[in-house]
């Protein structure tokens, strides 16, 4: 068997190259079969609307339609709207949704369960949702007809198509969340192309095919399962041997193993999402600004890249990756300056430096990277306490404020804006830096406001500077957006947004 094998820089030659990567196709797909995928962390919340982590947004994609879908190259394309219209001040945007689009429930998809949904992912107070931020400037939602909703926002915002093909325009069924309240997260009704079928914490998540799903003779697959395999070297493992088709998440170190197997595809495209520290600057331990330049100063983005990772990532700049229109791909990131660190202490007034926990996940990856930092830190006198805590209850006690400093993947997102704003701004529904920064603040919404992209980046650069200056997070590295799957899985595309998407795919014999 042929031995595929694609590495890709940008989501531009990604695009380029497709052909190249993909597949020999058999005359036609094969349906029926269950695909096994292997995820690196058992998600902590299955409710499209509250939760934030990369594992629940992989499953939930295949569960919930969206308004809008991306394509190869990130290009907004239609999905349950078919079309939609912009107008000329840039505030109001009217769908035109898909007629005869059933929930799993065989209720209706229509224009009152659009404006039920933004309702209810607008509610941060009574619901709690995280989708808050993201609709802030949604200003009213107004039904015109059956298949027709106008949503109005209070100014432009560069960003609301993008949120719609995420988490934000994943459709619940209004009836299941009526009936079920709180707990319509074990129930999960939407409109994607798989029901949900049942959930066992820590061991699966298991979804059948829905037969009346819109698009006409998908998906192929009879199911999918989704395991959690929180160790990198059992996940591999699996793979290897056929027991999972594919992964969410491939270790750095794994990469050159993989590439050598016949039985495997691996493709890399540039990924989104970033890595490093969370900081909780309203913390005793972290809440001084110098303490946290001191902290950043320590640590070598290179030597972390090039021991664990290789060309599997990046050193960072902040949150924009060099896949995106923000940051330049020769652009260099920040070095370690150990007299700068000191200086910082001094300034800080602790120049024999100061410990603080960090709450990371029981995985080898995450711990290799966190006792690289524990190092490089110690020779300035600040010592990281390595605590090792489920996924789910360090997302828990960051929400809560209950920590210091934490190290854990959340969800990459496919605009500039939603790589930022949720996190950082003072409202953000996933602010769990606790920062607030009226500067931050003001660069952060009008980047949102701005329509032409020259104006947006313009933004984003003095984002950058704030971020380099105020320290809400210590940004180390963007992990390459990597999925490996066993050479019988067909017809997947990978989109550089992290969502695995199995509408298309089949398992041949």
């Amino acid at each position: 068997m042929m031995k595929r094998f694609t590495l890709l820089s940008t989501v531009a030659s990604f695009a380029a190259t497709l052909a190249l990567a993909a597949p020999v196709w058999a005359d036609s797909p094969l349906r029926g079969g269950i695909l096994q995928v292997g995820l690196a962390d058992d998600p902590p919340e299955l409710d499209p609307h509250l939760s934030s982590s990369n594992a629940s947004r992989t499953i939930l994609h295949n569960i919930f339609a969206t308004l809008v879908e991306v394509d190869d190259k990130l290009q907004i394309q239609p999905e349950l709207a078919e079309r939609w219209e912009v107008s000329e001040d840039g505030r109001q945007y009217t769908f035109y949704l898909r007629d005869g689009v059933k929930f799993h429930d065989g209720t209706t998809l229509d224009a009152d369960a659009v404006a039920f949904n933004f309702d209810r992912m607008r509610d941060a107070d009574e619901f709690g949702s995280a989708r808050a931020g993201e609709l802030a400037f949604v200003e009213d939602v107004k039904v015109d007809g059956p298949l027709q909703v106008t949503v109005t926002l209070s100014q432009p915002y560069g960003g609301f198509l993008p949120a719609l093909a995420s988490w934000s325009g994943m459709i619940v069924s209004p009836t299941a969340v009526e009936e079920h309240g709180r707990d319509f997260g074990q129930v999960l009704v939407g409109a994607g192309p798989f029901r949900f079928v049942n959930r066992i914490r820590d061991d699966r998540v298991v979804l059948e095919r829905f037969d009346e799903y819109f698009k006409d003779g998908l998906p192929y697959l009879d199911g999918v399962v989704y395991r959690p395999f929180v160790d990198a070297e059992a996940r591999i493992v699996n793979l290897e041997t056929g027991s999972i088709h594919i992964i969410n998440t491939v270790p750095g170190r794994a990469v050159n193993r993989l590439q050598e197997s016949e039985d495997i595809n691996l493709s890399i495209v540039g990924g989104l999402g970033f890595r490093g520290i969370w900081v909780n600057v309203d913390s005793d331990e972290l809440g001084s600004r110098e303490r946290r330049a001191a902290l950043s100063a320590c640590i070598d983005r290179r030597v972390v890249v090039n021991s664990i990772f290789g060309e599997a990532a990046v050193p960072a700049v902040g949150p924009f990756s060099p896949a995106t229109w923000v940051v330049d791909s020769a652009e260099e990131a920040p070095h370690r300056d150990v007299d700068a660190a000191r200086a910082a202490l001094a300034e800080a007034g602790v120049p024999d430096g100061f410990s603080f926990p960090l709450l990371i996940t029981p995985d080898d990856e995450s711990i290799r990277v966190a006792s690289i930092y524990a190092a490089m830190c110690s020779e300035v006198g600040i010592d990281i306490q390595l605590q090792q805590v489920e996924f789910g209850t360090i997302l828990s006690r960051m929400a809560e404020g209950n920590y210091a400093g934490a190290q854990i993947e959340l969800s990459p997102r496919n605009d500039p804006d939603l790589s930022a704003h949720p996190w950082f701004h003072s409202s953000g529904g996933v602010n769990f830096s606790h920062y607030a920064s009226p500067e931050m603040d003001r660069v952060l919404d009008e980047a949102r406001a701005a329509v032409d992209q020259g104006e947006r980046r313009a933004l984003y650069r003095e984002a950058l500077e704030l971020f380099n200056t105020d320290f809400p997070y210590v940004f180390v590295y963007h992990l390459q957006e990597m999925k490996a799957h066993r050479a019988e899985m067909m017809g997947y595309r990978h989109i550089p947004d992290s969502m695995m998407r199995f509408e298309d795919v089949w398992l041949q014999d």
